[in-house]
């Protein structure tokens, strides 16, 4: 999963769009989805359509006549998987909505987070996640708002911890 949110887990405004600009996050959304497969919902594929050039769209949506302009459609997170799986796809990168990133959580081996060192208005969120209980730190590069970048941003690394296997 990749995601952009603030410190108390905002991601967008409820009414599309998001409460920052963050050119900074927006290179290194780009960059991590780089050629991969991205499941979003509905509402966020049209958010950004045109945006697409290497990125392969799966779109989830429950609209039974939903065509998007690219990609794929699903009605779930597991066919999701299987579309991005049967094309050979090593990984499938969770972009959002809220209500998709709520969905595919238990799925999730690794975040990629960006945290805008802020507390903005919003009315969608991140789902809730437990760091150093059910998630790990792997690492972490910060930086100070700047000319282009109104906050200053931390990216953040986790992965899944797994349960030992039992012996």
């Amino acid at each position: 999963m990749i995601v952009c949110m603030d410190r108390n887990r905002v991601i967008g405004t409820g009414s599309g769009g998001l409460p920052w600009k963050l050119p900074r996050d927006i290179a290194h959304f780009r960059g991590y989805t780089a050629g991969k497969f991205m499941l979003l919902g509905r509402k966020t594929y049209e958010e950004m359509t045109g945006w697409f050039t290497t990125q392969t769209p799966i779109v989830m949506t429950q609209q039974e006549d939903y065509q998007p302009a690219e990609g794929h459609v699903v009605r779930s997170v597991s066919d999701a998987i299987k579309v991005a799986a049967d094309a050979g796809a090593d990984e499938l990168v969770v972009s959002g909505g809220a209500s998709i990133y709520r969905l595919a959580l238990p799925y999730a081996d690794s975040l990629v987070l960006t945290v805008v060192k802020a507390e903005l208005e919003g009315s969608a969120f991140f789902p809730s996640y437990n760091t150093g209980i059910e998630w790990r730190e792997l690492r972490r590069e910060s930086f100070l708002p700047d000319e282009e970048n109104s906050f200053g941003i931390d990216f953040i690394w986790l992965e899944r911890v797994r349960p030992e296997a039992k012996r």
